[in-house]
């Protein structure tokens, strides 16, 4: 059993990493898509709500409270600024507490790497590809052209950069943050999905 939180450069094809790793290891996922769809679940009538009922996902609801979502909805949504938003960040400390404690979860973004870092069960991933390799999946996947491509990847990389050294007084990018740093670039995908999920399994079993 473990909690798991990845961290990514844009672009990296971290979130099918992440996604791959959970299916392989049947661990619960956390991440911005899946806590606004909660949100989405919160608001609507007990019997509507009756149909959101698979087993991660009944185990996302238990963690967001009616405050909880609304306030993560709003970055979600970008319809506020981060980094000035404490109240988003309060939120989002308690909320990937409340995952770690449920044990057996991957926690992807929100600073879980800043926020667990003394977590006795926490293992902390990076995954990253080069620069030349992202420009060419968002331009592949996005049909986006290679500049706009690149000021994306610049803009949502500042912005989380900023944020981690805002309220964590840690580069976002620091190596030593984290227990391995997978280059996809390097390292086919469903490999390391393979060897991390084999180290996890060796590494909770002893």
């Amino acid at each position: 059993m473990a909690v798991i939180t990845i961290s990514k450069e844009y672009a990296s094809q971290s979130e099918e990493f992440a996604k791959k790793l959970a299916d392989r290891l049947g661990y619960s996922i956390l991440d911005r898509q899946i806590v606004a769809e909660a949100a989405k679940k919160l608001r609507i009538s007990p019997s509507e709500a009756q149909s959101f009922h698979k087993e991660r996902e009944s185990k996302l609801l238990r963690l967001i409270d009616r405050y909880t979502s609304s306030v993560v909805q709003k970055v979600v949504d970008r319809s506020y600024g981060r980094l000035d938003d404490k109240s988003y960040h309060d939120v989002t400390v308690k909320l990937v507490q409340k995952a770690a404690a449920e044990d057996n979860v991957i926690i992807f973004g929100w600073g879980a790497q800043c926020i667990l870092a003394d977590h006795p069960k926490a293992i902390h991933l990076r995954v990253v590809k080069t620069l030349e390799d992202r420009i060419r999946w968002l331009c592949d996947n996005m049909e986006m052209d290679e500049r706009s491509a690149r000021d994306l990847i610049e803009r949502e990389e500042r912005e989380s950069a900023e944020y981690v050294e805002h309220y964590f007084n840690r580069a976002w990018d620091d190596a030593h943050l984290y227990h391995a740093v997978l280059n996809l670039s390097r390292i086919p995908l469903d490999d390391a999905v393979e060897w991390v999920a084999q180290w996890i399994e060796n590494t909770t079993a002893s």
